[in-house]
């Protein structure tokens, strides 16, 4: 429940941005021309950069890449935090969970039993490890997600059923691809350090039709803090954007991508290990001759933008693939009466095909002076996926049962592993997903803006636990249909600001988080093959702001998600019952900047406070009680002064609170990990017209970090501190 200290922080800030809202003015405003929050003496982009950014400002995003948002981030009754490819260069980061871990409002998840490793990231309170989305298409698995072809990252928060389909209850991550531009640009970066790495972007211009971009990456790289633990990969993005006529434009790419790393699942987390004597940071409990981690993504997308008159525009996009994710890894949470570790073993070696299609129209009409712009789409979407698990020597009376294989806490051998004895059973999920949507966006006149969405989707999976054979007992199937909204009204009391109001929901289904088996982690047993779906619904309201000649955006919002139909279990195995009669609420203030503050300073961060609670449990001891692995307090600033022309530097504070882990999800009050501070530092130096160097130490301080934990005893440790200079040469 929020307590009245909570209320008046809520209250305190509400007020705040509503003071924001009717006072505040863009500097020099009157020197500058202004259209739906966009200045019209914009600056050309240079080659290579951002087309959605702001030119003078890169760290400001003007706009969404996602079709389905018609107006400029300014206008939208909704918060979407975009983080840009300048951004992300400035700040080191070459993997989309690398991002993630410095953003405030999310916290990172566990790979478990329960779910399988990859990248799981909790948005305002909520799993969304299956809500990650590539230019607008849900990608479908659990894998592990690079950003060397990503031209920005948009994080959607709050329940976003109409835009996403299922799932997407605190959120959505969208990545955007690197599309070709008209420029002729050749760019590759070299990284060493702690990270070893190459990077290549390459755009040609072949005529006046036809335009190939091509990016590159390879990468072998340690993590630092971490015993034995590494990652390696290489990745290829091609791209090509053919004019076929005046009217049709074909845009064809490919995505491929290789990981290969030593899965760390951290340290012993158990009343057993806390308050003993510290653990070395770097002890790697799992085994290095027998643990693995092989990822890997292709695609293939096509897809087909048609004006077929001024104000009506036809997009049809296709896109066939696979995800791979295969692994065994060793859980170290399991500490024994004689102090030792005795690490288990989750495994998964899963393949997912899948093919999805959308057709969208886009028209823009009037009615009398009401200007509508109305978005219209089908998706449809096919996934088979087949996991044939490993199996290891752990029967009663073992060698594994009797300690042959525990690690010494203080000093673990990391080569003596439970050994591999086969394969268990090829189990198979298929999902066919079936969708139908329609926007308006209603320009009432320059000072008020209506928005409303509906979608309607139909999911249909069946499981089967071993391929080819039928068992009643074991094998569920579940179709569910369901209908969310969203309504928003925005308010523009000056060109260069908005205050907003919106309502929205989004449903969680069973089994919609494929990668696992258990009701209580989104996956569908034969326990929950009647359940209904659980239904999310929030209320937001917020303002938005350009400012400082409209390089630099300032936003602000209250929120309120309450999710119902929630579905919990008593009980286990065969005798496990499941409920749907729980309920929670997640109340919360969040604060964001980013931009050119002065022509010289760049910034961009924010800051979020939620208060999460229960409010109604099968277990009548759970409610009241917090959210598991959700931070009430985050925050982050990225910073980057030009101090001459030659020479940048920079850095970036992250704050994370403190958290507590927990079961289904109640947090449980043995597991809490302690808050954290982390500082990223930067330098940049231009040598020449066509090559600078850049240097990066994250964690510039060292500072061990906790930042995810699983319920029964193991927490995940950040890496120390991470050293890299990067080389970048303009061909």
């Amino acid at each position: 429940m929020v307590s009245r200290a909570d209320q008046s922080s809520i209250a305190l800030a509400s007020a705040a941005f509503v003071v924001l809202a009717t006072v505040a003015a863009p500097s020099h405003a009157a020197d500058v021309t202004q259209l739906e929050g966009v200045t019209a003496q914009a600056t050309k982009a240079a080659p290579a950069s951002n087309p959605n950014a702001d030119p003078e400002a890169p760290y400001k995003v003007d706009k969404s890449a996602n079709s389905k948002f018609t107006e400029p981030l300014l206008n939208v009754s909704k918060t979407i935090n975009v983080v840009g490819k300048e951004q992300m260069k400035d700040a080191g980061v070459t993997a989309l969970k690398d991002l993630m871990r410095t953003q405030p409002g999310i916290t990172l998840g566990t790979g478990e039993n329960g779910n399988q490793e990859g990248d799981r990231f909790l948005i305002r309170g909520f799993d969304a490890r299956g809500d990650t989305f590539v230019d607008g298409m849900r990608e479908p698995g659990m894998t592990t997600r690079e950003t060397f072809a990503t031209e920005q990252i948009e994080i959607t928060k709050g329940p976003s059923s109409t835009f996403g389909g299922r799932g997407t209850t605190g959120g959505a991550v969208n990545s955007v691809s690197k599309r070709p531009q008209d420029t002729n640009f050749t760019r590759g970066t070299l990284t060493l350090g702690d990270d070893k790495r190459t990077t290549l972007d390459s755009n040609r211009v072949i005529n006046d039709k036809l335009t190939v971009r091509s990016n590159l990456m390879l990468q072998d790289s340690e993590v630092a803090g971490r015993d034995e633990v590494y990652k390696k990969g290489h990745g290829v993005a091609v791209a090509a954007d053919y004019q076929a006529t005046d009217t049709v434009n074909v845009l064809v790419d490919y995505y491929h991508l290789r990981g290969e790393a030593l899965p760390d699942r951290g340290q012993p987390y158990t009343a057993a290990v806390q308050g003993t004597p510290s653990i070395d940071r770097s002890n790697f409990y799992g085994y290095k001759d027998r643990d693995f981690w092989d990822t890997g993504a292709d695609s293939l997308t096509a897809t087909v933008e048609a004006e077929l008159s001024h104000n009506t525009r036809l997009t049809s996009k296709t896109r066939v693939g696979e995800t791979t994710n295969d692994y065994i890894v060793s859980n170290p949470a399991s500490v024994q009466a004689s102090g030792k570790v005795r690490p288990g073993t989750s495994s998964a070696a899963a393949n997912n095909k899948f093919i999805g299609h959308n057709t969208q129209i886009s028209h823009e009409f009037h009615a009398g002076e009401v200007e509508h712009v109305v978005v219209a789409g089908v998706e449809l979407t096919k996934e088979d996926i087949k996991n044939t698990p490993y199996t290891f020597n752990t029967a009663a009376g073992s060698a594994f049962a009797s300690g042959a294989f525990d690690q010494d806490l203080q000093n673990p051998s990391l080569t003596n592993g439970n050994p591999v004895t086969g394969r268990g059973n090829t189990s198979t999920t298929d999902i066919k997903t079936h969708s139908v949507y329609v926007l308006d966006t209603v320009k009432i006149n320059p000072k008020w803006e209506v928005f409303g969405g509906l979608r309607h989707d139909s999911f249909d999976i069946e499981k089967q636990a071993r391929e080819g054979i039928y068992v009643a007992d074991s094998d569920p199937k579940a179709k569910n249909s369901f209908t969310n909204g969203h309504v928003g009204a925005v308010f523009k009391p000056k060109e260069n600001g908005s205050v907003y109001a919106s309502v929205s929901s989004s449903s969680n289904i069973p089994g919609e988080m494929v990668d696992s088996g258990a009701p209580a982690y989104g996956g569908l047993n034969i326990t929950t093959e009647a359940a209904k779906p659980e239904k999310n619904n929030s209320v937001e309201l917020g303002t938005k702001w350009n400012l400082a000649n409209d390089n630099l955006a300032v936003n602000a919002a209250i929120f309120r998600t309450e999710k119902k139909n929630k579905i919990e279990t008593t009980g286990t195995g065969t005798a496990a019952v499941m409920h749907q009669v729980g309920a929670v609420q997640v109340d919360g203030v969040e604060v964001g900047i980013s931009g050119n503050v002065t022509p010289k300073l760049s910034l961009a961060g924010g800051a979020v406070y939620m208060d999460t609670a229960i409010t109604e449990s099968i277990n009548p001891a759970n409610k009241g009680k917090n959210l598991a692995n959700i931070a009430g307090k985050s925050a982050s600033l990225q910073a980057k002064y030009q101090a001459t022309p030659q020479l940048a530097v920079g850095g970036t504070l992250v704050h994370t609170g403190k958290f507590k882990g927990g079961g289904n999800f109640e947090a449980s009050d043995d597991r809490e990990l302690p808050a954290s501070n982390r500082l990223d530092v930067m330098a940049e130096y231009k040598i020449n017209k066509k090559l600078s160097t850049q240097l990066n130490v994250k964690n510039a301080t060292d500072k061990t970090i906790f930042e995810a934990v699983y319920p029964s005893g193991f927490t995940y440790v950040a890496p120390g501190r991470t050293t890299n200079v990067s080389l970048t040469y303009d061909f």
